[in-house]
């Protein structure tokens, strides 16, 4: 038995170790090698260990909901892109260069992932610390899954950018964890036929659809990392028929806290990303010290047209920069209102005026010291 338990650890220890490998090493682990990969991996794990799960009585149901799920998620996205944002043609639209160098790997990347992610949390491979039992191989695979989840979308960020890290790590990380949480979960209880469905449609369809949604990057991520939370509910309360040590109330209490959390998480996503009424810009320098300080997030309401008066602290973009500075005089040449900016520490006013297209804001309030880490990060990329 112990055997079994070190055999099933090493294996996906070799598998974390390739990925990891590829993911932060080499470069060189295209799509169709990440699926060679994992076919061989699989046929591999395959021949050393056999599928113990039972059937589901909910296999098929669910396989049909996850489909439905899958379809209506995509329905939302085109809905939401009719309402708040234009549409873009694809670069790369349904043909042979798209079927060869997306379609196809994508597609046998998700089936091998899926059942190799079967194989493993069907295993005995628990283990007890502190009369705790910690299922290593289902953490190993999640772990190993969100990894491969990366590979696939690292063709799209740049790494060396602090915009395409912080669209890679933070933002498809935070929905891939989501997303394999409740593949996790599904696996374990219904098989991985569902998820397989579910995976396949929403992954795909970017590549059959020749127009998408211009949505901003922290929309779609927040939309992937809420849906599986959504669809988790339905399963939980719809098909879970096993009783729960815990009590009632105390399922009520975490569903409001994960609900807050998701609630908070929603308004900072549509504030960090300045595609609404309300933006937040992080101060990085000490032209405004005094007032706005060094590492704090200032709040502010995106400009469209209000009226701007002396005193106003207004955010503009300059090149390709986002600045904040205060208004000390407004100027009307021919037919040109012309704002003349100075930050609040600084000696000489700006040696340039602002004119109404540079304005993306006005500023309202702070928050304290929220912003240090992305200064910090945005140092470590100079």
């Amino acid at each position: 038995m112990k055997e079994n338990k070190l055999k099933l650890y090493g294996l996906e220890v070799i598998l974390l170790l390739i990925l990891f490998v590829a993911l932060f090493v080499s470069n060189n682990m295209t799509q169709p090698l990440l699926a060679l990969t994992l076919c061989l991996y699989w046929l591999v794990v395959r021949k050393l260990f056999l599928r113990k799960q039972k059937p589901s009585l909910y296999e098929k149901e669910i396989m049909y909901l996850l489909i439905g799920l899958a379809l209506l998620y995509v329905g939302l996205f085109y809905l939401m892109g009719l309402c708040f944002y234009t549409f873009s043609k694809q670069i790369e639209v349904f043909g042979l260069k798209s079927l060869f160098k997306n379609i196809i790997p994508i597609t046998i990347i998700i089936i091998a992932s899926e059942y190799i992610r079967n194989l493993f949390i069907t295993q005995d491979g628990s283990i007890k610390i502190k009369k705790k039992e910690i299922d290593i191989p289902k953490f190993l695979m999640f772990i190993n899954m969100v990894l491969v989840d990366l590979i696939v979308y690292r063709s799209v960020y740049n790494l060396t950018s602090l915009s395409g890290l912080l669209s890679l790590v933070g933002f498809i990380l935070c929905a891939s964890v989501a997303c394999n949480l409740f593949y996790n979960y599904v696996t374990k209880r219904y098989g991985q036929k569902g998820i397989i469905g579910y995976r396949l449609i929403t992954a795909l369809y970017v590549y059959i659809i020749p127009v998408i949604p211009n949505m901003y990057i922290y929309f779609r991520s927040f939309l992937r990392m809420v849906y599986p939370y959504i669809m988790y509910l339905i399963l939980e309360y719809g098909y879970t028929k096993e009783k729960y040590a815990v009590s009632y109330r105390d399922k009520q209490k975490n569903l409001v806290k994960i609900t807050v959390i998701l609630v908070l998480a929603g308004l900072f996503t549509m504030l960090i990303s300045c595609q609404f009424r309300f933006g937040l810009i992080v101060i990085g320098s000490g032209s405004m010290e005094g007032t706005i300080d060094y590492g704090d997030a200032a709040i502010f309401e995106s400009y469209k047209n209000q009226r701007i008066k002396k005193g106003d602290i207004i955010i503009y973009q300059k090149d390709d920069l986002r600045l904040i500075h205060r208004v000390i005089d407004i100027q009307q040449v021919n037919g040109e209102m012309r704002y003349f900016t100075k930050g609040d520490a600084n000696d000489y006013v700006d040696s340039d005026y602002r004119k109404v297209n540079d304005i993306v804001g006005i500023y309202h309030f702070k928050i304290k010291y929220i912003g240090y880490p992305t200064l910090f990060v945005n140092d470590l990329f100079g």
